[in-house]
């Protein structure tokens, strides 16, 4: 019996090597996405009721101003963001989110999620929600950070537009994410990576207001490749636009 049950367990942690071994580098990326807290704005476009075990709710917001799908560019790790964008929440919020339906709002957000809302088809929990506040000015305009990674340089730009999501991932390496809507409103968005933690504060502020911003960016090749990318456009610098 003994031999008998030694041999199960072996045969047992070869099979879960073996199934290891065949997942994909896309669900290994998505995988990594498991630990963050992060922002998105846009206009809140939806509140239901999910049927779920915990009969939990679930909204989407429409990312940015005047965007319908969602068409996009650069690189970034899969299923990281995506349009409408959506969140869970517990009933005994809905009142509270639910007057802000048709409007641009801020939303922060986290997982994992807390074990209530763990059946919820959304990924992300709502942790706050208030509104887009236009009316704030920034004291500094113009934030120049780093680059930390030495992958090489294929090119480098600006790129305009709104920041709509940024995001901190504190699995493994810390890393952080943006998209932006391209231009003044529309459905394009691209998306950037950033090594500065001071960066990534900066964009949270300019998202918060709803600034138009100039993004400075350098196209690496992702020697790292940590998510399964050829290349990523990694952000050097964040200028509001008046």
């Amino acid at each position: 019996m003994k031999k008998c049950y030694f041999f199960n367990i072996r045969s047992f942690l070869l099979l879960w090597v073996l199934i290891l071994t065949l997942i994909t580098e896309p669900i290994f990326a998505s995988l990594l996405i498991i630990d963050t807290k992060g922002y998105s704005s846009g206009r809140l476009s939806r509140v239901a009721l999910e049927r779920t075990f915990n009969n939990a709710y679930i909204g989407e917001v429409l990312l940015g101003y005047d965007s319908i799908t969602f068409v996009s560019f650069g690189n970034q790790p899969p299923n990281l963001v995506s349009n409408p964008w959506q969140f869970c929440f517990e009933k005994d919020r809905y009142e509270e989110i639910e007057k802000f339906i048709g409007n641009n709002v801020v939303l922060e957000f986290k997982t994992p999620k807390k074990n209530a809302l763990l059946s919820c088809s959304a990924t992300n929990e709502l942790v706050t929600i208030y509104p887009v506040d236009k009316n704030q000015t920034l004291e500094q305009t113009h934030f120049i950070g780093r680059i930390h990674t030495n992958d090489p340089e294929i090119s480098s730009g600006i790129e305009f537009g709104r920041i709509v999501n940024v995001i901190e991932n504190k699995d493994l390496l810390r890393s952080y994410f943006m998209t932006i809507q391209m231009g003044s409103g529309g459905s394009s968005f691209r998306h950037f990576v950033m090594d500065d933690p001071d960066l990534f504060d900066f964009a949270v502020k300019c998202l918060k207001i709803g600034a138009m911003v100039r993004i400075y960016f350098s196209e690496r090749f992702s020697v790292r490749n940590l998510f399964g990318l050829s290349s990523m456009s990694f952000v050097s610098e964040i200028e509001i636009v008046d």
